[in-house]
């Protein structure tokens, strides 16, 4: 059988079916060859996602470590099936005219009382009709004040009994003192207003708190619509010397700028304060914006480029004219934070650990240069130096573990804001931090828990100039704090 020879018709069959089989390899080999490449280029697209999403994942996982550092006091939540009640709102009673106006004091309350009489004749020269002189009662309630009451005494309610007459020759009505007897019959004398604004902005007290205090203190009672009456009124009075205390800081060679969001309730809840300081006295102004827009920055920094302005890295304060000094605090918190992060990759901690010790130890040796004494040609030096420090940790290589995102973006960070803006504290001799600027918001911040923002943007404005003065003179007169108030208008 296996000695026989193919016949013709055989061979023939064979070699069909020969490129028949050979026409099928073909085609399944360009068939897997063309599946196999996209398969190739899926899975490798596959792959990216992949690191994409693990890399996002570690993003979130330190920014949560972060947020979890912020948190403090949170309210926890009610046990699995508790029912919290919920109040049903009382119905509000109509309030009369006189629920709007203060109480006349009783007999027993009045400290002191001075008269007001008639002047002896008209301006005209005419005497007054007996039958017209009539006289009106006006009160004021004030509170003592250490430097400025004589006798302290807990509530003082003075009456002026002021007489009013008419001419008998030109019919012109007269009052004692040329006294205005429109508004109200009893108003807050100026020792309030000066409390009441000291106790809104330096103590930081929202207006429940105050008039509590005032209440139970002096037994003095003020609604919400009096305690911002009287920073309306404070901030007309002050708004001169609100624009003088700007100029003035405008005029200093070296600032801090900050801001902070404030919320405006009539804005949507939007709004920002803004704060400008001098470094070289305790002058301080606040600005209360809609925004956290550029403009703002430069309606408060003015036209000068003379000055160092120090600051974070927020846009706005790029665009000022001047030099600008980077907050090296805010910097050096940045990678101290991250390294000390709960959620950072353990693959990741040494070379995050590395960098960190390489920039606390330039930020360290940036401080003690500014400690030692002032040398042009030294800190011109040193300022080089540290900059090529600098440049060499953040272009240090990326380990195959790879590094968080923070960490790049804080290195691009370096890179683009160059020597001029990181290291310009030496030659000009400035703080290389922003702390005063931290510190002056603090008490915004701290006001800010208590009361939540403004109403409207004219309260927020209000409130921006008595906590700018109030704060100025706080500081810079701290044992005649309220004579030096009492002097601004």
């Amino acid at each position: 059988m296996y000695g026989r020879k193919l016949t013709d018709q055989e061979i023939k069959t064979r070699l069909t079916e020969g490129r028949n089989y050979k026409r099928l390899y073909i085609e399944l080999k360009i068939t897997y060859d063309t599946v196999t490449t996209e398969l190739k280029t899926e899975n490798k697209e596959l792959r990216q996602l992949l690191q994409q999403a693990l890399d996002q994942n570690q993003t979130q996982a330190i920014q949560i470590a972060e947020l979890q550092q912020m948190v403090f006091g949170k309210k926890k939540k009610p046990p699995t099936g508790t029912v919290v009640p919920v109040l049903s709102e009382l119905p509000k009673q109509a309030r009369t005219k006189a629920s709007y106006r203060r109480p006349i004091p009783p007999a027993t309350a009045i400290t002191d009382e001075v008269a007001m009489p008639l002047p002896a004749t008209c301006t005209c020269g005419g005497s007054f009709d007996p039958d017209t002189v009539s006289t009106h009662d006006r009160y004021e309630e004030d509170i003592p004040l250490p430097e400025l009451t004589p006798d302290y005494q807990a509530h003082l309610v003075t009456k002026y009994v002021i007489s009013r007459g008419v001419c008998a020759r030109c019919g012109k009505p007269t009052t004692g003192n040329n006294t205005d007897l429109g508004g109200a019959e009893i108003s807050l004398g100026s020792n309030v207003r000066l409390l009441v604004t000291h106790l809104v902005s330096v103590v930081g007290l929202s207006y429940a708190q105050v008039a509590n205090l005032m209440l139970g203190l002096y037994g003095v009672r003020l609604s919400d619509g009096e305690i911002a009456n009287i920073l309306q009124k404070q901030h007309r009075i002050w708004l001169p010397a609100y624009n003088q205390l700007k100029s003035d800081i405008r005029a200093a060679p070296i600032r801090h700028y900050d801001e902070t969001p404030w919320k405006i309730q009539a804005a949507d809840n939007a709004g920002y304060a803004w704060v400008m300081s001098a470094a070289n006295s305790p002058k301080t102004l606040f600005h209360c914006a809609t925004s956290r827009g550029a403009p703002h920055a430069k309606r408060l920094h003015g036209m000068d480029g003379s000055a160092v302005h120090i600051s974070d890295d927020y846009q706005a304060y790029r665009t000022l004219p001047g030099s600008q000094q980077l907050c090296w605090v805010h910097l050096y918190r940045t990678i101290r934070d991250l390294r000390y992060n709960a959620n950072l990759p353990q693959e990741q901690l040494p070379h995050v650990t590395k960098w960190y010790e390489g920039f606390a130890t330039i930020y360290q040796d940036l401080r003690t240069y500014l400690q030692e004494p002032y040398d042009a040609v030294v800190r011109a030096t040193q300022a080089t130096e540290l900059w090529r420090r600098t440049q060499t940790l953040a272009k240090r290589p990326v380990p195959a573990s790879g590094e968080p995102d923070k960490l790049r973006k804080l290195k691009a960070q370096l890179i683009r804001a160059g020597k001029d803006r990181l290291f310009v504290c030496l030659p000009k001799d400035t703080p290389c931090d922003n702390n005063r600027a931290e510190r002056d918001l603090r008490q915004l911040v701290l006001k800010r828990k208590r009361s939540f923002g403004s109403k409207t943007e004219k309260g927020a404005s209000a409130l921006a100039t008595v906590l700018s003065l109030c704060t100025t003179t706080w500081r810079t007169y701290p044992n005649e704090y309220f004579q030096q108030l009492a002097l601004l208008g």
